[in-house]
């Protein structure tokens, strides 16, 4: 859910829907955010997001090649160090995401969207899907990202990354929406395997219900993977609100794994983020997540990022995040990065 960034490790950035005191499709094509902008939220970006706007007297295109056809893309370059315990370090230069958007308009009611990344490893599609909208009800059909949680632009966030709800794991199957002025709602079936090919008859169940008032947002979220090995449940609150210049993000999971050939999981999932809008086109992002497992092996990480958006369409961040965990598969991490990003 979000008003800008998107693509690199994933494709959003909800605080900015937050701050602004607005819903995902206000800025975005897709209804539950993310992925191509809309002629709103590419003006927002032009505007509003970069430390100078546009004068009057320049020009940029808009991306509408003709009536009904519009286009996008994104693109995300790092430089990472890595440091672990118990290991030699690791610097790396490294194409994080680069996709191009296409969305036609075929009617009134009917449109066409595809979103394809074209690097790293070649091409690879996200999203294809169809939507018939009405003025506040839609059905969705195709391959698309799962609503449900805030759409984090780091997918390795854990209430990203333990749910399997993420940018790396669009599903195929249908999804049902109301997009009203302060109520959002999104119900989806689909196969239930990241876009892989169907194993079973079980399907995947989400739902995600979303508030949007004067002072920010409040959202329930739910799920049931069904499975021939057995069943994922899901359930989880989010909430964003602001206080002057700082915008709060806050997100609980609940996962419980019932497993016929193995024990039964469960664990619980939380973030907290803070976004302080220091002055025009600078944020600083922090961030706190607790990732608590039934049988121990906790995980914890932090992170500082701060945020920079120097021209329109052009964001440079720079951060650095401190991991420590119980788990022996997760080793106690650093990560120092550096990261451009152009959109459009």
């Amino acid at each position: 859910m979000l008003w800008a960034g998107f693509g690199g490790r994933v494709l959003a950035e909800p605080y900015i829907a937050v701050r602004s005191g607005q819903p995902c499709h206000a800025c975005h094509s897709n209804s539950t955010g993310g992925g191509m902008r809309n002629t709103v939220g590419y003006v927002y970006g032009r505007n509003v997001l970069s430390v100078r706007p546009l004068l009057e007297d320049e020009r940029e295109p808009e991306w509408d090649v003709l009536d009904g056809i519009r286009l996008g893309g994104n693109a995300r370059y790092s430089a990472r160090q890595f440091e672990a315990d118990d290991a030699d370090g690791n610097l790396e230069f490294v194409t994080d995401r680069v996709s191009l958007y296409g969305q036609v308009r075929l009617n009134r009611v009917v449109d066409f969207y595809v979103d394809q990344q074209v690097a790293p490893g070649g091409s690879l599609n996200r999203e294809t899907w169809g939507r018939a909208s009405g003025e506040k009800w839609y059905l969705k059909a195709g391959k698309f990202f799962l609503p449900y949680g805030w759409r984090l632009e780091d997918d390795s966030a854990y209430i990203r990354e333990a749910t399997g709800i993420n940018f790396f794991s669009p599903d195929n199957g249908m999804e049902v929406g109301y997009t009203g002025n302060s109520l959002q709602a999104q119900a989806s079936v689909t196969n239930g395997n990241g876009g892989a090919g169907e194993r079973d008859d079980g399907k995947f169940f989400l739902g995600r219900l979303n508030w949007i008032g004067r002072f920010g947002q409040l959202g329930i979220n739910a799920g049931l993977n069904d499975f021939d090995d057995g069943e994922r449940m899901l359930a989880g609150i989010t909430a964003g609100f602001n206080t002057g210049p700082v915008t709060w993000l806050a997100e609980y999971d609940r996962i419980e794994d019932e497993l016929n050939d193995f024990a039964d999981e469960e664990q619980d999932l939380a973030l907290v983020e803070t976004n302080w809008l220091i002055v025009r086109g600078h944020n600083l992002k922090l961030t706190l997540e607790w990732q608590d497992f039934k049988g121990g092996g906790d995980r914890n990480r932090a992170s500082v990022v701060w945020e920079y958006f120097p021209w329109s369409h052009t964001q440079l961040r720079v951060g650095y995040r401190a991991e420590q965990t119980d788990d022996l598969p997760f080793p106690d991490e650093d990560e120092l990065f550096v990261q451009a990003h152009l959109y459009f």
